[in-house]
């Protein structure tokens, strides 16, 4: 059994009316970023006024509850304890189970609601569905009578805000992690070697505060052009290598230039192999973090573990992200950035609207 990342969502009323089941079931997609099939997700509420605090999704599994999927479940609850949810609403979405009878998906979520009992969480509600269409049906679980048909899922207001923030609603799981696949071979390789040249420079060193600047100056060039040259992609690889230009840039995740860095994270991560995809993949991943992506932010982690086993701040962000803390847990991240970039002599962009 797989269970995504949580996707803790930044603090603030929730756009969801918690009262309408069939309005949080839609909401969905937006909220994990994906649509989310064969899954049970946990939507942990908390706060005055209520509001969805976190969201996780867990597979179904094919048959019996085996140990792994009750071990999997026991993680998922932990989460929710860890985030503070005073309550849970669980949804299913199984398109092999129509009926509100079946045996096998209640069994399943009963035993997720003993296992959040043990920690203390609450089960509010339960529904579920085949999948998450308008006009699908859903249902009450445990007792619940209450039914409907989903609105729009594309039409919900976190859909809205999602797509004014400029943030794909993906149709699987599968497609989120496509979007950090590597380059093909030989194209990695050709970036590599110039990568490997770039690094032993023929004229003397480069001061942290040109390579900040040089990097601010690509940012603005994927703002304006969405792409970057090979030697661009390069340049940035190698200031990033500089431990006071990676703190300093990690500011840019709480600033109107974060679509464009995260663009030009996404390229490096893409393009090049090794620790020069780790650093980039995980500034991408505290990025997406930050701005309340947790299923990005999981995937890119991910990939930089898998290119870096050892990167110490991909592993940090990767637990904190695991245990369900708030960005609000980890922003000190981005104002200690732009206070280094201030050291530097270098003034990041303004802050996001939020």
């Amino acid at each position: 059994m797989t269970t995504t990342q949580p996707n803790p969502l930044p603090s603030g009323p929730s756009p969801v009316r918690i009262s309408e089941p069939g309005e949080l079931i839609a909401a969905l997609p937006a909220l994990l970023g994906f649509r989310p099939r064969r899954s049970l997700v946990a939507i942990c509420l908390g706060g005055s006024p209520t509001s969805v605090q976190c969201v996780m999704r867990q597979d179904l599994p094919d048959g019996l509850v085996s140990a792994d999927d009750r071990f999997g479940l026991e993680q998922v609850a932990v989460v929710c304890a860890n985030s503070g949810a005073d309550a849970v609403v669980v949804v299913v979405v199984d398109d092999r189970d129509t009926m509100p009878s079946s045996a096998t998906v209640p069994a399943f979520v009963d035993l997720f609601t003993a296992l959040l009992q043990e920690v203390g969480v609450p089960v509010r509600s339960a529904h579920a569905t085949t999948d998450i269409v308008a006009g699908r049906p859903w249902w009450g679980l445990d007792g619940d009578l209450r039914c409907g048909a989903l609105p729009d899922p594309t039409a919900s207001r976190v859909a809205l805000a999602q797509v004014l923030r400029g943030r794909p609603i993906l149709e699987s799981r599968d497609e989120l992690s496509r979007i950090l696949a590597p380059l093909p071979d030989r194209r990695r390789r050709e970036l590599g070697r110039r990568l490997a040249v770039a690094r032993h420079p023929a004229s003397g060193a480069v001061g942290d505060r040109e390579l900040l600047e040089r990097i601010l100056v690509r940012i603005a060039v994927m703002e304006a052009t969405g792409r970057l040259t090979d030697d661009e992609i390069v340049a940035v690889s190698v200031a990033l290598e500089r431990v006071r230009v990676r703190d300093a840039v990690l500011g840019l995740a709480v600033t109107v230039a974060a679509d464009a860095a995260e663009q030009v994270w996404l390229t490096l991560a893409r393009g090049l192999p090794g620790r020069a995809r780790a650093e980039a993949s995980a500034l991408l991943g505290f990025s997406a973090y930050v701005r309340g992506n947790g299923p990005l932010a999981g995937v890119a982690f991910a990939a930089a573990r898998c290119a870096d086993p050892g990167h110490r701040l991909a592993g940090l962000l990767d637990r904190a992200l695991g245990q369900g803390l708030p960005p609000a847990a980890i922003v000190a991240l981005a104002a200690t950035g732009r206070d280094v970039a201030l050291d530097l002599g270098v003034e990041l962009p303004p802050s996001e609207r939020r």
